[in-house]
């Protein structure tokens, strides 16, 4: 039988545990998991059109009107190691990156070399997925998901395109489904793979950057956000615009409608219109 002297130790010993497991979580995962009973709403499926700007009650005008004028600000070229390094004083080596659009891993490499942060990478490529697991298994802190990422999950085929049939385009039409370009791609639901990084991998719910980076997917995946009410959990937002494979007359109505969208929440960092930018979370521009 436990004396009364003993029974109160139990609480004390019970709390010392609890301490213990979860310092020994943070130093196995140093993102924690402290927001592991973040609470999530029912998930909003849609996309932007040039008829869904005329119905969103909060809409500035103003700013959406100027911004379907506004011209492509192709000078970003000279500088176009900009999108690696505007994040100074942002990024550090317990930062996180969910970045979608792996690549040959170029943007990766720079990540790393700049931040040393902790890395999450999309390629729905999946034999460019396994390239780039190779190419980063050393690094722990590192993950490649062989998944592209898109406002729903569906899988399809695609053409591989750009340098050395790395890049994808799921805008773009099938050009036979016998060709030896043609692979099969699966896309992840953002908003659930979101959902799931917030509750799994960060302390307090806000993901360092979302790098974007992926063909086209930016015309997808950030209304899904935007819809959701998700783009106030990322610190740091930076996508290239691809216009030019999107053969849809609506397309400068989405991007006018990211940018009016992801003015509520953030602030632009660097901004050269439809071809790279980058934006810092309201009051957030210090780590």
């Amino acid at each position: 039988m436990i004396s009364r002297k003993q029974a109160m130790f139990i609480p004390l010993g019970i709390t010392c545990i609890f301490i213990l497991l979860y310092l020994n979580f943070d130093l196995i995962y140093p993102q924690g998991i402290s927001n592991i009973f973040i609470s999530t709403s029912p998930i909003i499926y849609g996309n932007f059109t040039c008829e869904t700007a005329e119905n969103i009650s909060n809409l500035n005008v103003s700013k959406y009107h100027k911004c379907l004028s506004w011209s492509i600000e192709d000078d970003f070229w000279p500088v176009e190691g900009l999108h690696h390094i505007a994040h100074k004083g942002l990024l550090n080596s317990s930062s996180l990156i969910v970045e979608i659009g792996g690549n040959r891993g170029h943007d990766t490499v720079k990540f790393i070399e700049h931040y040393d942060p902790w890395i999450i990478s999309y390629e729905p490529l999946v034999l460019r997925a396994k390239s780039l697991t190779e190419q980063f298994k050393t690094n722990s802190k590192v993950k490649i998901h062989p998944y592209g990422l898109g406002s729903y999950a569906r899988k399809f085929l695609i053409d591989s395109n750009d340098y050395n049939n790395v890049g994808t385009n799921f805008f773009q039409k099938l050009s036979s489904k016998n060709s030896s370009q043609t692979v099969q791609v699966e896309l992840l639901d953002i908003v659930k793979i979101i959902q799931d990084i917030r509750r799994t991998k960060t302390k307090n719910g806000i993901i360092d950057m979302l790098s974007l980076n992926c063909k086209g997917c930016e015309f997808e995946i950030l209304p899904a956000l935007i819809l959701n009410n998700m783009t106030q959990y990322f610190r740091t937002i930076q996508f290239s615009t691809h216009l030019g494979l999107i053969l849809d007359a609506s397309v400068s109505c989405i991007y006018c409608q990211i940018e009016v969208a992801l003015d509520k929440t953030h602030e632009t960092l660097y901004h050269y219109t439809k071809i790279w930018e980058g934006w810092v979370l309201k009051n957030k521009t210090e780590n």
